[in-house]
């Protein structure tokens, strides 16, 4: 049974798997072009580029694509969001022979307050020609006038386009370099192969060493280059199914391990009177080996064609949950319904030779001993290997707590899965100290059935062991992918809390802010200061670094604002020089970034842009607080010309000394009515908000399946072990137990066992989030999802509890069906 759901379980990510690696994102804006050059995001001297193309004898022409994100709004006033979270975009109309965009109403736009929309967002918004359309500039919502209707052939089925004249794409877009890709379009006799050769020679002679930053591409290749910032939905597939498929095999290895385990030890005798009669170890181990693999190849018939079918069920979920188009195809092909069973057996061979390396060591005049109680004996070299992984966790997680190792990007989840395989090395030995230490003084309080089933588990270690191992994966697991988000949403809470000086922040639902909400706000009667946060890309120097010395080049997340309103608006801790002292020319600089250059206030650093711009400044300031904010602090009158976007992500806004706040707070949601998507929260909202973060459809899908995975093979182990102890349960009966004491007895022998499976889980689980939680909150008590972790706690038990009760009823009535049953069970 349990290799039956492992291969289900293995067997359905595989068949996603393979779904998104066949899946491929058609061409959408550059379908019409033979090459494109692309950059990312930039594309600087694109009229040299342009010019130099052109020359190409197999050059028809060269049409840059001007971009840049917009927002539309429909007629309830709601933004209007691109599907499967694409680009939503404004062009010059030049570019829409790219597509190629085919007028199928009206005509191109003539003057700046016409626009022309692809035919998916025309009939989203319900607009035709000669309608007044509402788009995002960087002043905030205007309105402009449908001169026409453009459908590429193939409909756009990832994003929205607008099509505005060349001037007032110009405008909107706001940058030093608004030109993102060169589109080529080929003379009739022109080789394809051979021009995008050719294209390469050009921009590698044109732009040297810097020519890595722009992507040549043809064919399949364009929708990478069109889409290569926007996650496409196999790759979000792949993304799931990836962690899905790793965290189910772990899951199913221990599992199926344990069921083994159980399962050979339950055939000791078996095995002992064949080593009687003279079979050696290796044919012990080939036969157990080989019956597992007759079982693997059984549960295959059964796990793979359900696999499919649970593959099934979790597409039509992802496609019903928006995560994936309903045009993404399930492909069932060949790989995955052949690799999977594969990929089991070996996973069931491993566990096979572990369970009958001890099994084949039993010594025949042992087999009476060691068939009534096994008393498992760990091996030196397991032991030391059990705790080789525990102190190199240790080591990790004592790094996440100092601040030397980032806990985050799957670190503390993957400790989970390092502990559990000491756990699993060290199972037997842990569940009898735990048995030593719990279970033992708490017999003293129980009654007499519970006292009995303390005694039979504490005999027991093996059974006890390949029940809670399980148990407390699912748990450990459950309880990490669940508190992990919330812990770190608590550490930027907490960051947050002490950088603000902000009384407002105000966020957005799309893209990001326009320019022009800040610059308003900030006039707003009552309001102190009001600055945006404007998102940059671009490496830091020293500059006096010679431009080949990369050792003193470092990246990093850089923030542009408005240079006078920083000091009222954060407070990033200081340490040396003065926020005040920002200016146009000056820039503040997180300490670490100031170590790594080995600069300090006064010195003077250089930022390479991506758009191939250079800028120097003098360093005013360096501060600490750069948790979750930015390497460094530049003047916004300066930098904002070589954002990818002019799209602040946040706006701050502090209230003047005896103004009303809510009354400044109206005036911004007022404001908010002219930029698409803004929404204005006081600082205690925003904190709120975030205290309640969920896991996302992925976690829970992932979740799910591992936690039903985990209980029917619980089931299925306790099953095994209760319908293996008809002769214990008959010595009892003929001793006078009533069956009533016997199913009393089972009962707390669950209950127990899921006591000490809750307490391991509860010191695994702290092990990962109390490092965490002291590193990024200041304080080691973690944020819990206290409910779906008590429906586990409560869960377990009466799982368990319902699952022996039956079993053993159904092993009692067994041994007692006929006259003198007990007698022979005993026998």
């Amino acid at each position: 049974m349990a290799l039956v759901l492992a291969l289900t379980m293995t067997t359905a990510c595989a068949v996603l798997l393979e779904s998104s690696t066949r899946a491929k994102s058609p061409t959408e804006r550059y379908a019409g072009t033979d090459v494109v050059v692309a950059g990312q995001p930039f594309m600087p001297r694109a009229e040299e580029l342009r010019t130099a193309l052109e020359r190409l004898p197999s050059v028809k022409r060269a049409v840059p694509e001007l971009s840049f994100p917009t927002t539309a709004v429909d007629a309830s006033g709601r933004p209007v969001e691109a599907p499967w979270d694409g680009p939503f975009l404004g062009h010059s109309w030049e570019s829409a022979v790219l597509g190629p965009f085919t007028l199928r109403q009206g005509r191109a736009p003539a003057g700046d307050a016409e626009v022309v929309l692809d035919g998916a967002l025309a009939g989203h918004l319900g607009a035709g020609v000669g309608d007044t359309v509402r788009l995002q500039g960087s002043e905030g919502l205007r309105p402009y006038e449908v001169s026409g209707v453009a459908d590429p052939p193939r409909p756009l089925a990832r994003q929205y386009a607008v099509f505005h004249t060349t001037r007032e794409a110009e405008r909107l877009a706001d940058s030093e370099q608004p030109v993102r890709a060169m589109g080529i379009l080929a003379k009739e006799s022109a080789d394809t192969a051979a021009l995008r050769r050719q294209v390469e020679e050009a921009v590698s002679a044109l732009y040297g060493d810097d020519a890595g930053s722009l992507v040549v591409a043809s064919g399949a290749g364009r929708a990478d280059a069109e889409f290569w910032d926007v996650p496409s939905p196999a790759s979000t597939l792949s993304s799931l199914v990836g962690t899905f498929g790793v965290l189910g095999l772990f899951v199913a290895g221990f599992v199926v391990s344990g069921t083994l385990t159980l399962a050979v030890a339950g055939r000791l005798t078996e095995i002992g009177l064949l080593r009687a009669v003279a079979a050696t170890k290796g044919q012990i181990r080939r036969m157990i080996a080989v019956e597992v693999l007759l079982v693997t190849v059984a549960a295959a018939l059964l796990g793979v064609p359900g696999g499919i079918g649970v593959a099934m069920l979790l597409h039509r979920v992802l496609v019903e949950g928006e995560v994936l188009p309903g045009s993404f195809a399930l492909a069932v092909g060949p790989v995955a319904p052949w690799a999977t069973p594969v990929l089991a057996a070996v996973v069931a061979q491993l566990a096979a030779f572990t369970a009958a390396r001890r099994a084949s060591r039993v010594r025949p005049v042992e087999v009476l001993r060691e068939s009534a109680a096994p008393v498992p004996k760990l091996g030196r070299r397991r032991v030391l290997l059990g705790v080789g992984v525990f102190v190199g966790a240790g080591g990790c997680l004592g790094a996440v707590t100092t601040g030397r190792l980032d806990g985050g990007g799957g670190t503390t989840e993957s400790m989970v899965l390092v502990l559990m395989v000491g756990m699993a090395l060290l199972a037997p030995l842990i569940c009898r100290v735990a048995g030593a230490l719990f279970l033992a003084p708490a017999a003293w309080f129980l009654p007499r059935e519970g006292a009995l089933a303390v005694r039979n588990l504490l005999r027991q270690n093996g059974r006890l062991a390949a029940t809670v191992t399980p148990l407390v994966l699912a748990l450990s697991l459950t309880g990490t992918l669940l508190c992990v988000p919330l812990v770190t949403s608590q550490g930027a809470q907490r960051a947050e809390r002490e950088r603000l000086l902000a009384d407002h922040v105000v966020s957005s639902t799309g893209p990001g802010i326009a320019p022009g909400y800040a610059e308003r706000a900030a006039r707003l009667p009552g309001v102190a200061a009001a600055s945006g946060l404007l998102p940059l890309d671009g490496e830091l120097s020293r500059a006096d670094a010679g431009q080949d010395d990369d050792a003193s080049v470092i990246g990093g997340n850089l923030v542009a604002m408005r240079a006078g309103a920083v000091p009222d608006l954060l407070d990033l801790e200081v340490r040396a020089g003065s926020l005040s002292r920002l200016d146009d020319t000056s820039v503040a600089l997180g300490d670490g970034e100031a170590r790594d250059l080995g600069v300090t206030v006064g010195d003077r650093v250089r930022v390479n842009w991506d758009d191939g711009g250079r800028d120097t400044y003098r360093v005013a300031a360096v501060y600490s607080r750069d948790q979750d904010f930015a390497a460094a602090l530049l003047p916004r009158t300066s930098a904002a010309r070589h954002a990818a976007a002019p799209l602040d992500d946040t706006v701050l806004v502090r209230t003047a000394p005896g103004a009303d706040p809510s009354a400044v707070e109206r005036e911004l949601k007022a404001l908010a009515t002219d930029f698409p998507g803004v929404r204005t929260d006081d600082r205690a909202t925003e904190d709120e908000a975030g205290s309640g973060a969920a896991a996302d459809l992925f976690v829970l899908l992932l979740l799910t399946m591992i936690n039903v995975f985990t209980a029917i093979a619980v089931v299925n182990t306790l099953s095994m072990a209760t319908a293996g102890r008809r002769r214990e349960f008959a010595l009892l009966r003929l001793a006078g137990a009533q069956s009533a004491q016997v199913l009393r007895m089972l009962a707390w022998e669950a209950v127990l066992t899921c006591a000490v499976a809750l307490l391991l889980a509860a010191l695994v689980c702290a092990s990962v989030l109390v490092p965490l939680s002291i590193a990024v909150t200041g304080s080691a008590v973690p944020a819990l999802a206290g409910g779906p972790l008590g429906a586990l706690a409560v869960a377990a038990p009466v799982v368990a509890v319902a699952t022996v009760t039956v079993a053993g009823r159904l092993a009692m009535r067994s041994a007692a069906a006929t006259p003198g049953g007990l007698a022979r069970a005993v026998s």
